[in-house]
């Protein structure tokens, strides 16, 4: 019940409670797996001790008891091995040898193997997409980067120089487009409140940097196209060494 009420209070705003949590969990686990075996052993020898001279009432007592547990161990281990394979996959020995029944034939490893790997893959696939970084393996995420728009290589070269790279940037570039901002010199005008609207401020922030980078290259080439194209138009170059230069 601590466990219950520490989860209810800490893990919304903590994401890393279960892992933070986990060597709690496994020793609870343990718990419960000796509190089971204890139990069954203290039935049994309940049943010997008050049945042992009756050996009729004692055998169906038994085998009526031993069938509950067998049938127990039988169900909990297919649904252990189905709904949670890659947990059941990575289990202990000595845990699988309370629930070994999927593990008795190479078939039934053989698909528990195979749905351990399908299960990792989801949940690889699931933490790429919560945490929004890009999947490097997957082909859409490398389709998503190689068509890019302005906006897109703006959002990208920001996210590089605050070294979040690895992140998904394509939502805010999406929310951008929403508001019909398909062209990075669209964002030139914006502040960095308006622009941390579409996304987090740290990368909004970037974003202006970015922006205010580039308009003074261009500024600065086209001050200097224009210079030496004025300076070209009023001075005109002579080849001939005999004149006197003024």
């Amino acid at each position: 019940s601590f466990l219950w009420l520490m989860s209810i209070i800490f893990s919304g705003s903590n994401r890393q409670w279960v892992f933070g949590s986990r060597k709690l969990l496994a020793f609870i686990i343990t718990l419960l797996c000796c509190v089971f075996i204890l139990t069954v052993l203290g039935v049994g020898l309940g049943i010997y001790s008050k049945l042992a001279p009756l050996w009729t009432e004692f055998t169906i007592a038994f085998s009526f008891f031993l069938t509950i547990v067998v049938y127990g161990i039988y169900t909990t281990s297919n649904l252990a091995a189905e709904e949670a394979s890659l947990e059941y996959y990575h289990f202990p020995l000595w845990f699988k040898s309370l629930l070994p029944f999927p593990m008795l034939k190479s078939g039934g490893r053989q698909r528990i193997r195979e749905a351990a790997e399908k299960r990792a893959k989801e949940l690889r696939t699931r933490a790429y997409q919560e945490r929004t970084m890009l999947n490097p393996n997957d082909s859409a995420s490398k389709s998503r980067r190689a068509n890019i728009s302005s906006v897109g290589a703006l959002l990208r070269r920001a996210a590089d120089s605050i070294g979040r790279g690895d992140f998904d940037v394509s939502k805010y570039e999406g929310c951008l487009e929403e508001d019909w901002y398909n062209d990075a010199d669209d964002l030139k005008k914006m502040s960095v409140d308006v622009l941390s609207k579409y996304m987090p401020r740290r990368l909004a922030e970037e974003v202006h940097i970015h922006l205010k980078v580039g308009t003074m290259n261009v500024r600065s080439s086209s001050f200097g196209a224009g210079f030496f194209e004025d300076e070209g138009r009023d001075r005109k170059v002579s080849w001939n060494t005999n004149e006197e230069s003024d």
